[in-house]
């Protein structure tokens, strides 16, 4: 079966809305064809071994937005085609002629529009307007970190999202947000997974200046553990580290994990390396165990931040895109 049709049952999203996502984003994109045929709603479901009316759900919400159509008899088919119009006017008021004639078809008259429209005209003047904007990142604690940095600036809302889910499950993206921001370690998957997209902006990150300020000065010969929350995370820490400070005897990273004996873990190091929110990520005990820690050893939080220029670069393209779009 095609790859446009899987579902994931382990995410907390209902399998048929999954479909739903999965063929929009694919039709979106070109993937699927105007004119293409869909798999019958019995092939689907024996396929992906679920019900047919999770199927027939899935296949009602697309036709309901124009994405396909059933012909009797024959199937169901593509028949997206995308509006080329010449200017921002024109698409304008295209979509104004539409949603009047959803509304005239509900038995709404010129008055009764015209009354609608200018309450809901009122209600956006009066709220604060924030771009959404969507951050991608392989592990949870860089994920939060730069989720929390990006808060600082004005006029976004942040939607965190972690590459494993982003690749299981391809939320329409490029549809629902105004910028998605990435590393650019993983900007061009990101791209091909988003059929390509202008609303992408790359990131570089580096160490925040006081943790590699004390990664530097971990005295010579010193026994320096990792703890992280992501495996990722703890190899990241690992590089740090190996880029700064080559007198030191590194271990291993090792996750912060309830399974962990944390208390033998301490034993032998001189330092710990850990992240900035680590409290987050462990139990009481263990809490309470790297507070003794740090009382009588080094005990390092570590951090990665936006380089300067990636900051600006950021904020220019916020200021552009707020410019942009449409009141």
């Amino acid at each position: 079966m095609d790859s446009v049709f899987h579902v994931n049952p382990q995410l907390d999203i209902p399998i048929y809305q999954q479909l739903v996502d999965r063929v929009r984003t694919a039709v979106k994109q070109g993937t699927l064809a105007d004119g293409q045929q869909l798999p019958t709603v019995q092939e689907l479901a024996e396929a992906l071994g679920v019900a047919k009316g999770t199927i027939k759900r899935a296949y009602d919400e697309l036709e309901h937005s124009g994405l396909v159509e059933k012909i009797q008899g024959r199937g169901t088919f593509v028949c997206y085609k995308p509006v080329e119009l010449g200017s921002r006017k024109d698409r304008a008021m295209a979509a104004i002629d539409q949603l009047l004639d959803s509304l005239e078809d509900m038995g709404f008259s010129a008055w009764e529009v015209k009354i609608f429209l200018d309450l809901k005209l009122r209600q956006r003047e009066n709220r604060e307007f924030r771009l959404k904007v969507a951050v991608l990142e392989c592990n949870p604690e860089n994920l939060s970190q730069l989720s929390e940095q990006l808060r600082s600036v004005e006029g976004i809302e942040v939607c965190s999202y972690l590459m494993d889910n982003v690749r299981s499950y391809p939320y329409p993206m490029a549809e629902n947000m105004d910028l998605i921001i990435t590393t650019t370690e993983h900007a061009q998957e990101i791209s091909a997974l988003l059929g390509g997209s202008s609303k992408l902006v790359r990131i570089a990150l580096r160490p925040e200046s006081r943790c590699l300020s004390r990664i530097i000065r971990i005295r010579k010969d010193a026994t320096v553990g990792i703890l992280s929350e992501s495996v990722r995370f703890g190899q990241i820490l690992l590089g740090t580290c190996q880029d700064y400070n080559h007198s030191i005897h590194l271990t291993q990273p090792v996750q912060l994990s309830q399974t962990l004996d944390l208390e033998s873990y301490l034993a032998d190091k001189d330092a710990v390396l850990l992240p900035k929110d680590y409290e987050n990520h462990c139990s009481a005990k263990n809490r309470q165990l790297l507070a003794d820690f740090a009382a009588r050893k080094r005990l390092i939080p570590c951090a990665y931040e936006m380089d300067e220029g990636s900051f600006l670069y950021l904020e220019e393209r916020v200021r552009r895109a707020l410019e942009e779009k449409p009141i």
